[in-house]
């Protein structure tokens, strides 16, 4: 084991307005903080920046001894500490030797990064913003790209979940190769893993936001005089989402299709639940690296998504799991295909499982972001 990091102080930066406190409301604390008590048995000290008071200091139990909780000292709103933040703390600033940042949206990181120029910064996005929105609206903001060449202006690393996004990146911002590396979202295969016991038979499930981009509507649509039941594990977020689940809601019943919605879970109580299933759908227009459905995999589900990118770089169509078009139709027959032959379920499930095993385990992950930090010590 390399100790070039042994005597290095990495910071943290929680992405604008996060907490631990939030990712323990949203049911992720355990996922979220699982890869940062790995990378500090590596480092001296990571020093966690965090948008809340003094009420994340209880979440120090669940942390690795040398993470010490950065958190707001003083009152006032959000917006103003997400600039202020790093002037505030500027010690602890000068102190690190690398700062990361897990979305593009962290104006202290990059303003950490102004102050103390000898630091390394590592700007990891699960998802590319200006992307996104061309891929939802056509264009994007140009406030938005804006930010995005500043950003990536600043970084000494960028870190994307897709080949997807580095090739638009390094056109877009005239990145160099080098500086824009491939690391997959992670998944803890040993939480996320097969267990025996009876599964429901004629009902398939999904998990995740409820939003127009991840297309249930022509999910709900497929399953018409299927006898196939749909239920959603997830919730409404906001007023946006709750009024598309109550269209949701509305549809299923019009159209005759049994849909269930579990509401907000913890991510630790999923692994069960998933093991309930055989066959998950993600019928999503667009994605970036959906952990959604590496996380089905993992447990060896069969699994069906769309053949758009992000999806298709996890599934290989036929081996993995299945593609279909972002239509009701293909969606049907796909779904179908699985329901109908117990022998390819369990096939295209175990090839799942070990794909993600091979390629998106946690250890597998981070033993490829501490060889990042090394390169740049």
């Amino acid at each position: 084991m390399s100790e070039k990091l042994k005597d290095k102080t990495l910071g943290f930066f929680l992405t604008e307005k996060m907490s631990l406190t939030k990712w323990d409301k949203a049911g992720i604390l355990s996922r979220e903080i699982a890869p940062y008590n790995i990378l500090a048995k590596r480092f001296k000290k990571i020093n966690l920046f965090t948008y809340d008071g003094k009420e994340e200091l209880p979440y120090q139990k669940y942390l690795a001894p040398n993470i010490e909780i950065v958190y707001k000292k003083w009152r006032m709103k959000a917006r103003d500490y997400r600039w202020l933040m790093p002037f505030l703390h500027w010690k602890k600033i000068r102190g690190c030797d690398f700062f990361k940042t897990n979305q593009l949206k962290s104006r202290a990181a990059l303003i950490g990064k102004i102050i103390n120029r000898r630091a390394k910064l590592i700007l990891r996005t699960g998802w590319t913003q200006s992307l996104f929105q061309i891929k939802q609206n056509g264009q994007a903001d140009k406030k938005v790209i804006c930010w995005e060449k500043i950003a990536y202006g600043l970084a000494d690393m960028g870190l994307v979940t897709s080949e997807g996004d580095r090739a638009y990146l390094m056109e877009q911002y005239k990145i160099k190769p080098e500086k824009i590396i491939v690391t997959a979202n992670y998944i803890d295969t040993d939480k996320f893993t097969p267990t025996a016991g009876e599964k429901y038979d004629r009902r398939i499930v999904y998990s995740g936001k409820i939003a127009q981009q991840k297309n249930l509507g022509a999910l709900i649509k497929a399953l018409v005089k299927t006898g196939v039941a749909l239920d959603i594990i997830g919730g409404a977020m906001d007023e946006k989402s709750e009024k598309l689940q109550n269209e949701l809601v509305k549809s299923a019943t019009e159209l005759g299709v049994e849909l269930t919605f579990s509401g907000r879970l913890p991510n630790e109580e999923l692994p069960k639940i998933l093991n309930k299933y055989k066959i998950y759908v993600l019928p999503s227009l667009y994605e970036g690296m959906p952990k959604s459905l590496l996380e089905a995999m993992s447990v060896g589900l069969a699994c069906v998504g769309t053949n758009v990118e992000g999806a298709r770089e996890i599934i290989k169509n036929g081996v993995t799991g299945f593609l279909a078009g972002t239509d009701s139709e293909s969606l049907r027959q796909n779904i179908l295909a699985l329901i109908n032959n117990e022998e390819l379920r369990v096939k295209l499930g175990r090839a799942a499982r070990r794909f993600v095993v091979d390629n998106f385990a946690l250890k597998t992950q981070i033993g490829k972001e501490i060889s990042i930090y090394e390169k740049l010590v």
